[in-house]
Parts: C-alpha cells; structure tokens; sequence
C-alpha cells in the first residue's frame, strides 16, 4: 500500500527538531549573535576583523533533525572576515584569528580546534555545555571581484574554495517555495542516512547531507516538482542506485565541470567548480548506491503490501524502527 503525505508527516515530525524544542538551542545561540554584534560593532581593527556573519546549514535550510546519541544539533556560524585580505589568504593565520577571536568573546566557552596529522585545522567547534549544542565555526573571506562570493578553507583540510554563502541559502529557499515536500523528503533521507551510517565524520568520505539536498534538488529541476513524499523519496533512491548516475551541474551557477577523479561529481549550486562529493571515494559510494538500491527494493516491496503491518515492516527495513506513521 501507499502513504499519503500526511501519513509519512507522522514520521518526520518524529525525526524533526520540533518548534517547542528549539528554544533552548535558540537562546544559545541569540547569545553568541550578542556577543558577535557588539564585539563586530567595537572592532576597529586594520588588520583581521569580522565584518558580518550568518547562520547557515540545516538550521538555516529548515532541515535540520532532532538531536539523537550519535547526532548532536550542530549549525553552522559563517563568519565574513574582512581587513588585511593578504594576511587573511594564509589559511592557518586566518584560523588562528578565529579561534583567538572566538576566545575573547566566549573565553568560558570550549571551543575545539580539530587539527591533522600535519596540523591543518579541519574544523572549529563552540560546544554548549547543557544543550549539547554544536556551532561549526566557517570563516569567509569576500571577494572583491566577484560580488556576492567568498572564498573559504576546505573543511577537513585541503586548500580552499569559491562559493556563495548567500547564494546557497537562496537556493533552498527557493526550492521549499516551489515544493512545500521538499523539506520533509531531505529529512527523511539524511534519516536514512544516518541510519545506514553514510554520514560523513570528520574529513572522512560520505553521503553530506549537502549532497542529499543537492541531488534532491536536481531531480525537481530536470524531472519535475515532486510534491509526493513517497513518491519523492523513492525516485531519490532510484536515481542514487542506477548505474549511470550524471555528473550534476546547476544553470546559473559560474564556471563549468573541471576534470577530476571521483566516482561522481555533484556540484555547489552557485559554483559548478566545487564538488560536494569531493571526499567520496569508490568504495563509499559502492556502499552509498547498494544501501539505496536496498531502500528502493523494500518500498516498491510496500507498495505492493495489502497490510499496513506488512508495509510498515518494509519502511522500517529502511528508515529504523522510528519508523512509525501512527
């Protein structure tokens, strides 16, 4: 049998942060803006100096899930770092300033400064002490050239990158207006993502939940809106499984596809040179595209079932046993 949207609603309101709960992360986090504005408003300096800074990520996107053992609530901070651009272009200084920036404005707080073997910082975290709340911190530097992009560190270490903040919230925001299921189908497969334990850790490779929004949003483009949660989650897992996935590029975005050696490439949406699936290796995406083919199997499986038990059992095989419409 099949579910309706309202069915399956049942269940991302299950695995969403919900409204009521997103108090307590939110009163962290108009804190940290406080202390940020003020500390921006004050700064004078000729050297590095934060200019402005955006909340981004899933929080932003509305698609964030709620807090389990293994998947704390983590947002993303965005901070526009503006002054000396010369100083600013060596990677390491600009980290140092962040985390020397973040301490003066949170000195109580622990900030983490994840680092290689080689002593590249892979990423800078504020964690929040009660809440468990994570803030990844992501330092910008604008572009004069190019208005309305910045270039930024690559996370996990490994050089840097052109896109557009603002351009990619944009995006999604566009996509919820066209699709008022397009929230609801990203939670369910970062769901199943995590589930199926294709997450990215760390620098490691994996299915980001970047990608999933990404690919979503290629099919509604070139294959039509597909309002149907069901309906949507199910062409996902077709598309991932089949055996010539495309290169995916987004019109309006600058530059074009560059060579490389991944086993796909799925482009930022304001940048055509910058792959997603960049940390993807072979391996992982073997694991990636079997896992869906699996999911794809066992819903058309449902579809066939006559008893709402029996379908239930098949959704379960591939979201957990949150899984639950009632």
């Amino acid at each position: 049998m099949k579910f309706t949207n309202e069915d399956l609603q049942k269940f991302i309101d299950r695995i969403k942060l919900k409204p009521e709960s997103m108090g307590k992360y939110r009163d962290q986090i108009n804190n940290l803006r406080e202390k940020l504005e003020k500390k921006i408003k004050e700064d004078d300096s000729n050297e590095l100096r934060v200019s402005k800074y955006l909340l981004a990520g899933s929080w932003k996107k509305k698609t964030i899930l709620r807090k389990t053992s293994d998947f704390p609530i983590d947002i993303d901070l965005v901070l526009f770092v503006g002054g000396n651009l010369e100083k600013a272009k060596d990677v390491k200084k600009l980290h140092d300033f962040i985390v020397d920036y973040l301490e003066a404005i949170y000195p109580q707080k622990d900030i983490n400064r994840d680092v290689d073997a080689e002593g590249n910082t892979k990423s800078i975290t504020i964690k929040f002490s009660g809440t468990g709340l994570h803030v990844d911190i992501v330092p910008v530097v604008p572009l004069k050239e190019l208005e309305g992009y910045v270039w930024q560190p690559q996370r996990g270490g490994g050089g840097t990158y052109t896109t557009s903040v603002e351009g990619q919230l944009a995006f999604s925001q566009q996509l919820r207006k066209d699709n008022p299921s397009y929230t609801s189908i990203v939670r369910a497969l970062k769901w199943w993502r995590n589930e199926k334990e294709l997450k990215p850790e760390g620098g490691d490779p994996g299915l980001s939940s970047f990608a999933i929004e990404l690919i979503v949003a290629h099919l509604d483009i070139t294959h039509g809106k597909e309002d149907n949660i069901e309906a949507g989650i199910i062409r996902f897992f077709e598309f991932v499984s089949g055996p010539d996935f495309p290169e995916i590029f987004f019109e309006g975005a600058i530059n074009r596809i560059p060579e490389y050696d991944t086993p796909i490439f799925i482009a930022d949406n304001t940048n055509n040179e910058n792959n997603v699936a960049k940390k993807m290796d072979a391996p992982t995406w073997e694991e990636v595209k079997a896992e869906a083919e699996e999911a794809f199997d066992s819903l058309n499986i449902a579809q066939s079932k006559k008893i709402k038990r029996e379908t239930i059992e098949e959704w379960k095989s591939v979201f957990g046993s949150h899984f639950n419409i009632d």
